[in-house]
Parts: C-alpha cells; structure tokens; sequence
C-alpha cells in the first residue's frame, strides 16, 4: 500500500467520524475490542486484531500505561481500516520472519501518524518548540509515532532531513513500560 493511500484513508476517518477515542471508533467501525493482562515485559504482546466469520475483535494488553493503550489500539484499527487481516493475523508479538508482517506493521504505524497528528498542528509545535521530544509529549504521542509522522512530512516535502531517532516496524513492541528496564 502506498504512502498516499494511507494518508487517504486515515484522513477519510478521521474526518468523517471526528472520533479521537479509539474506542468510540471501534464501536462506530463494529468492531468488538477488549482488554486482557498480557504482563509488562517489553517482549510481551501489546495488542492484536482477528478476524472470525466476518466479527472483527480487538484485544488489548490491559497491563500497558493508558496512553500507549491508545497507540496500540488505534495501531490495531489501522490492521483493519487498511485491510491487512488478509494477509496474517496481526499481533504485536512479531517474530521479524516475514516481510508482509514489517510492511503491514510499518503501514499500521504510518496510519497512527496520519490518523492522530494534523500535518499543521505538527509542524507547528514543532517550529514552537524546536524540540522532537518536547513536540511528542505535546501531541500526546510517543516519540516512535512522531517519528513515522516525520517521515509522512517528508514525503509531502512539508519537512526536510531526518528526525531525530528513526524506528523500525517493530517500534511499538520495543517500548519500554514504565517501572521495567
């Protein structure tokens, strides 16, 4: 899937619904979600999406901090809205052995980017701020997520160079959790 048709359907979304609860997006996609304790490890599962007669369901670690929640949730409705329940089930307990899991979990982190952080609002805060972390904390988002909305910049010529850390697909499943080293 291309950069632009991400960018297409996160902005649909977002501007048809106006929903910035991941939740409440689910209820309005009819997407069935939940929350499990899945343990704190960083190699633990975070989240994933399957995919039975048609039912969508969402399973979330109940044991992350609420905001990285969000992140995971939203990361998982992007599976949906980009139509990669397909190709593999989607779970954040990516073993790296199949290309399709690295594209489909980059498309995944690029439709977060696209979906929560407003080109403007972005490139505002970050001309204010003059800081990449600074800028990721005012938007509410990890640093991992900025950074694939940088690389969205970019592509639009809205932004040049490189930000400061650049993530891999598996970004989401390396976060650290608060009180685990």
């Amino acid at each position: 899937m291309t950069k632009d048709e991400i960018t297409r359907i996160a902005q649909k979304l977002r501007n048809t619904y106006h929903v910035t609860e991941p939740e409440k997006l689910c209820q309005i996609l009819d997407i069935w979600y939940d929350y499990m304790p899945m343990g704190t490890e960083t190699d633990c599962i975070k989240g994933f999406i399957n995919r039975s007669n048609r039912c969508y369901c969402i399973i979330i670690n109940d044991d992350l901090p609420e905001e990285l929640k969000r992140i995971i949730m939203f990361h998982e409705i992007g599976h949906y809205a980009l139509k990669h329940m397909s190709k593999t089930i989607c779970t954040f307990k990516d073993y790296g052995i199949y290309n399709v899991i690295s594209d489909t979990e980059n498309e995944a982190n690029l439709f977060v980017a696209e979906y929560l952080l407003d080109s403007e609002e972005t490139m505002r805060t970050l001309r204010e701020t003059n800081s990449f972390f600074q800028t990721a904390a005012i938007l509410n988002v990890p640093p991992e997520i900025l950074d694939y909305k940088w690389r969205m910049l970019s592509y639009y010529k809205r932004l040049a160079g490189q930000s400061p850390i650049q993530v891999n697909s598996d970004c989401l499943k390396r976060i650290q959790i608060a009180g685990n080293s």
